[in-house]
């Protein structure tokens, strides 16, 4: 299992689903066969497969106090395209 931290430039991003989303980390250390986060390996730059990896977002905190300034209210989607529930 890899495990880097990273930094984030946007953390609040527009979402289909609800207002906007947030993903703390890029991702997962399960690898579900079924997930449709899969996807997600192209935008990254690790050799390792689907749940060999996980990239934390460590300055997410920051970013996000600055974004909800400059954002409108609305709902947020947590963990669109990674598991929440890293161990």
């Amino acid at each position: 299992m890899i495990i880097k931290e990273i930094s984030c430039k946007t953390l609040l991003n527009k979402s289909g689903i609800m207002d906007y989303c947030i993903n703390p980390y890029t991702g997962c250390s399960h690898g579900c066969v079924y997930c449709y986060a899969r996807f997600m390996l192209k935008y990254t730059n690790h050799k390792e497969e689907w749940g060999g990896f996980v990239d934390v977002k460590t300055n997410a905190i920051e970013v996000l106090k600055k974004e909800i300034l400059k954002k409108k209210p609305g709902k947020i989607f947590i963990s669109s395209v990674t598991d929440c529930y890293q161990p």
